[in-house]
């Protein structure tokens, strides 16, 4: 299906059965990336999702290239916001639109294995409804001139267990795979956080979610991560980060009843929490 934001749809082909997950990917001028990240959705081995591509006001080629994949297949849904506003409004924008009881970010440049959504949904039902977050292994790749990919490194996840854990979990988690209901309950992503929600949105969300939800990690790899020269994590946007990490981490322990306080402490270029103290 195609959406143009204030623009009419395209006509939808019969329906498959009942999806369970919509994969979100929020997107701005990513072009030479997305379509490895459709195709590893279509190519699930399962077929009860939705595709869900938010297009942050993209200036390249975006909507030409979702636009020929929305209208050969009726799961995939294209919706173009006309200003730039930021990862979290674009990520709020997809929460009121997505009608599954779960909803998987998959960033634009990034990419599944065949199985991701089948293995995240098995770990999900049976977690039960105080699971909210679903994660696995990833695999990590570096882009190359003349666009070949390189394999870096594959990352293993250990279980978090509990919000304080998580504090001090300084990796981020990969796939974000959520409990849709969860996130509407935490109030989704705020944009009233420094650099009006536009970094660290993955950290704020996982942070609203880990004081009231557990997460659970899948003992496999089953996402696929790209790092090339226009990351938005690119060391360029290192102080901003922080800013915001900052702020996210400080409103969270306060949030949790104010027993500790953050020592941060840089890593690999990063602000994170080294330790907690007690108060």
């Amino acid at each position: 299906m195609l959406t143009i934001q204030d623009g009419s749809e395209a006509p939808e082909a019969a329906a498959v059965r009942e999806p369970l997950v919509t994969v979100v990917i929020p997107t701005y001028n990513r072009a030479k990336f997305i379509r490895r990240g459709i195709e590893s959705v279509l190519n699930q081995t399962i077929d009860n999702w939705k595709l869900l591509i938010v297009d942050d006001g993209s200036k390249d080629k975006t909507e030409k290239i979702v636009k020929k994949y929305a209208e050969r297949d009726p799961r995939i849904r294209y919706v173009k916001q006309r200003k730039n506003r930021g990862v979290c409004y674009t990520l709020n924008h997809a929460l009121k639109l997505v009608d599954t009881p779960y909803f998987s970010q998959l960033d634009a440049d990034d990419w599944y294995e065949k199985d991701t959504l089948e293995k995240c949904l098995e770990k999900m039902e049976k977690g039960g409804r105080k699971v909210a977050v679903v994660y696995g292994n990833e695999k990590v790749w570096k882009k190359k001139r003349g666009g070949k990919l390189k394999f870096l490194a594959k990352k293993k996840k250990r279980q978090i267990r509990g919000k304080y854990d998580f504090i001090l979990f300084h990796s981020m988690i990969y796939p974000r795979f959520y409990r849709t209901e969860a996130l509407r309950k935490v109030g989704g992503w705020s944009r009233r956080v420094p650099e009006r929600g536009r970094f660290a949105e993955d950290r704020q969300i996982l942070l609203k979610l880990a004081g009231r939800y557990r997460f659970k990690a899948v003992r496999k790899t089953i996402y696929n991560r790209l790092n090339h020269g226009s990351n938005n994590s690119r060391i360029e946007n290192r102080d901003r980060y922080a800013r915001v990490t900052r702020y996210l981490y400080k409103k969270a322990l306060k949030r949790w009843g104010d027993k500790y306080r953050p020592r941060f402490t840089w890593v690999r270029g990063r602000l994170k929490v080294g330790r907690l103290v007690k108060k």
